[in-house]
């Protein structure tokens, strides 16, 4: 299955990549981690690669938020649990935000204990326990300079590294971007309660997505790439360059 983003094919011209990724030094990742905010392409990338490595004939294993979580399939969508659990951290969230580091913090030591490598290529599609975390600090503080992560959280954040040896890539977008394609979403019946919420505020989900950016740089040494207009082979070759940088 070919995979688009604002209609640009992304596996389309594989053959011509088999070729650059014969001459491009280092292999793909054991583990890659894509973080990024609402509607800023993550499942995208993550079956494109996918489809990438398929032709390779190599096969690759995607799982979704955390390490541990059992397989999924590229744009799996969200059932209605899910969207009754993102519903209900939206209402709760003024009422219970000042728990999320600890939580966070336990969610992130339970994941690394459970974590299991396979003998195959992973691809984590997000990681709820930073995308969470870049949300409560997004209402918390106006300035990165501000941020202050508690020591037990940071402790935690900074072991996920040398568990899984993973490789990290944040794609960022600008707000009019994140607006286009969240209404996209919506025409076709796919938008979801956290989509509704970042195109509300659009100074609040800059600030939710720079943090976001700013949490996958000092935890996890990610790479960003910003995915605005990139063509089809831009966006290959920064997300093939940044997984072996």
């Amino acid at each position: 299955m070919h995979s688009k983003v604002d209609g640009v094919d992304l596996v389309d011209g594989v053959d011509k990549m088999h070729a650059r990724h014969e001459r491009q030094s280092g292999p793909f990742p054991e583990v890659l981690v894509i973080l990024g905010t609402d509607a800023a392409g993550k499942n995208h990338v993550a079956e494109a690669l996918a489809s990438m490595l398929a032709h390779f004939g190599r096969r690759v294993e995607l799982r979704e938020g955390w390490f541990s979580k059992t397989p999924t399939a590229a744009e799996a969508e969200k059932g209605a649990l899910s969207l009754f659990q993102e519903q209900l951290f939206l209402s709760t969230f003024g009422v219970n935000q000042y728990l999320i580091p600890s939580l966070i913090a336990l969610l992130v030591k339970r994941d690394l204990r459970r974590f299991q490598k396979p003998d195959h290529p992973l691809i984590v599609v997000s990681h709820t326990g930073l995308r969470i975390l870049a949300f409560y600090l997004g209402h918390r503080f106006r300035r990165i300079d501000d941020i202050r992560i508690p020591a037990f959280l940071d402790l935690a954040l900074r072991a996920i590294l040398p568990v899984t040896h993973a490789k990290a890539i944040v794609l960022d977008i600008e707000d009019h971007i994140r607006r286009q394609r969240i209404a996209h979403r919506a025409r076709g019946g796919g938008v979801d309660p956290f989509d509704r919420y970042m195109a509300r505020d659009s100074a609040r989900s800059e600030r939710i997505e720079s943090i976001m950016v700013w949490l996958g740089r000092t935890y996890l040494n990610a790479v960003k790439i910003e995915n605005n207009d990139l063509s089809e082979a831009e966006l290959r070759d920064e997300v093939l360059r940044a997984v072996r940088s």
